[in-house]
């Protein structure tokens, strides 16, 4: 069983500049601007004069690698959640990749070792091999479980645990002692050798970087700007061009006086008739027709992508779509169907999928009988996801 910490802040996920940046149910506000900000300034502080050159490497292979960052963002801004924090951070609690048409969650180990290599920061994780180790793991969660602070559950444990893996932020530092909660899951038995090989083979990245001016913090931007949009543009300028080339999924395009980012509702129809192009996003079609006949608490909101306002036509239509779940009973719902349906793809919290709704032309007609072919390889593979997406979560 492995049990990690839960910093208590805001969900944040970031795909690469033009991939985009978002908070849980939406994107382009406050909440990504601040995250950009973190982010870009986590990387300053960690990389010192290297920080730009690794920035845009950084944002390159998330790009090209289809990856996505989730992270807890934590801050003093953005509401407080039982105490203000102490710092301004963010902590990594997930990698997805789509790869070749399946999203990919790496493992705690993998995602240790993608931040080590990026110098990104990580949770503590805890990891128990053995019946006595789970079993003392409960006890001192009903013990501690009322008035535990972060001390005295981080040093409670770190004596039952058969690995500890102490986070490079110190919840005790950056946000202090009330804990908001831990998070226990069931993982495989090689995850323990797999740990052991993590951490033999990405020790900690240096802590003495040679230092950079790093500007204003997060706090006393915010208070020099009294509105929001001052916020966010102060921020957005403060991040730098490898996190934020541009302002276009806050402010919308200038140059196509496009200032509206909310496409027509018939978008989503269009799409589900649409004939799919690749085996990800039959898939999608998949998971959407059937929350849609079933009428899930959930809406389907589709924007225009102004990243790819070049690409517009008649012929081809970019758009971002974000899956907003409004009720908890939703996946609790979706997760009966998966049961009936092993091949569905899992719904996440936090969904966003860039969408192109193309007419087929030759060159676009030749892309296709290639995704075809993958898809019919996928197809054959095994396409079940619920295994993976079984109820895990102790």
């Amino acid at each position: 069983m492995e049990v990690s910490l839960k910093h208590s802040g805001s969900l944040f996920m970031y795909a690469g500049h033009e991939g985009g940046a978002y908070a849980k149910n939406s994107f382009g506000n406050i909440y990504t601007a601040v995250g950009v900000f973190v982010l870009g300034r986590m990387f300053r502080e960690t990389w010192g004069t290297q920080a730009s050159k690794k920035q845009a490497e950084f944002n390159e292979f998330l790009e090209r690698s289809r990856m996505c960052i989730s992270m807890e963002l934590v801050t003093a801004v953005l509401g407080d959640h039982g105490q203000r924090p102490r710092d301004d951070y963010a902590v990594v609690t997930a990698v997805t990749e789509l790869g070749n048409g399946k999203p990919k969650f790496y493992s705690t180990p993998d995602v240790i070792a993608f931040c080590r290599k990026w110098r990104l920061p990580t949770n503590h994780v805890w990891l128990f091999s053995t019946r006595k180790s789970v079993t003392s793991f409960f006890a001192a969660f009903d013990a501690l479980c009322e008035e535990g602070t972060a001390t005295s559950v981080c040093q409670a444990l770190d004596e039952v645990a058969d690995i500890s893996v102490p986070g490079s932020k110190d919840h005790i530092k950056v946000q202090g002692e009330i804990l908001e909660g831990l998070v226990a899951r069931v993982v495989k038995r090689e995850s323990s050798e797999h740990m052991e090989w993590v951490l033999r083979d990405f020790p900690p990245p240096p802590l003495d970087v040679e230092g950079l001016d790093l500007g204003p913090t997060l706090r006393e931007i915010c208070a020099a700007n009294r509105s929001e949009t001052q916020q966010i543009k102060a921020l957005l300028q403060s991040a730098g061009t490898a996190f934020c080339p541009n302002y276009l999924d806050w402010f919308g395009d200038d140059d196509s006086g496009s200032h509206s980012r909310n496409a027509d509702r018939s978008v989503v129809s269009k799409f589900l008739q649409s004939h799919p192009a690749d085996f990800s996003t039959g898939k999608l079609q998949e998971m959407v027709r059937l929350m849609r006949e079933k009428r899930f608490p959930a809406a389907f909101k589709c924007h225009y992508n102004f990243h790819k306002i070049n690409d517009l036509s008649s012929d081809n239509l970019p758009f971002k779509m974000v899956i907003h779940v409004y009720s908890d009973s939703g996946f609790r719902r979706y997760q009966k169907e998966m049961r009936h349906k092993p091949g569905l793809w899992p719904l996440y919290r936090g969904f966003f999928v860039d969408l192109d709704l193309f007419k087929v032309n030759e060159k676009k007609s030749a892309e296709m009988v290639r995704s075809s072919n993958e898809m019919v390889k996928n197809e054959e593979e095994d396409s079940s996801l619920a295994d993976e997406d079984a109820n895990l979560m102790v």
